[in-house]
């Protein structure tokens, strides 16, 4: 499983805008690309992308804390970003800091190191309804090979009462 040229392969997918991710309505086996890579620009240099995934919530605890996992199997000097419903929040409700020298991307891999980041979404972020989108910003783009590899992405709703009175 070899993948060479996945950094220039993305802008072939995606020419005019980011990857946008609808659960329900996607498809993860034809739409979800699994590296998030920097954007060839016209100029021959690169820039960060930022991710949407969109999704409905029919109920919302706004007192509560969702959690966002998110599992990678690769970074290479990247910085992963997550926001909430607000693309342009100044700061990130998360970020990774830089991360990652495994340069899988380059070696045209499928993995290296393992990276497990959970994150707190407080519940009055989100909106009931299907007006919700986690934005996943690789924000580092200096070059082909700045990359983040994802494993897994899992968004847990705290545990209902009913839920929890019914394990008892």
């Amino acid at each position: 499983f070899r993948q060479y040229g996945i950094w220039e392969r993305y802008a072939e997918l995606y020419p005019d805008k980011d990857l946008v991710y609808t659960i329900g309505v996607s498809d993860y086996t034809k739409d979800w690309f699994y590296a998030q890579v920097t954007r060839k620009k016209d100029d021959n240099t690169y820039q960060g992308t930022t991710w949407q995934i969109k999704f409905k919530l029919d109920n919302v605890n706004k007192k509560s804390i969702y959690k966002l996992r998110v599992a990678l199997a690769s970074a290479t000097y990247s910085e992963l970003q997550v926001r909430v419903n607000d693309p342009k929040a100044n700061r990130p409700l998360f970020s990774s800091g830089l991360i990652g020298k495994d340069n899988s991307i380059a070696r045209h891999g499928i993995h290296g190191l393992y990276w497990l980041y959970n994150v707190n979404i407080p519940g009055n972020l989100l909106v009931e309804g299907d007006n919700n989108t986690i934005f996943l910003t690789q924000s580092r783009g200096n070059g082909p090979f700045q990359a983040i590899m994802y494993d897994y992405i899992r968004l847990e709703a705290p545990p209902t009462t009913s839920s929890f009175n019914n394990k008892i």
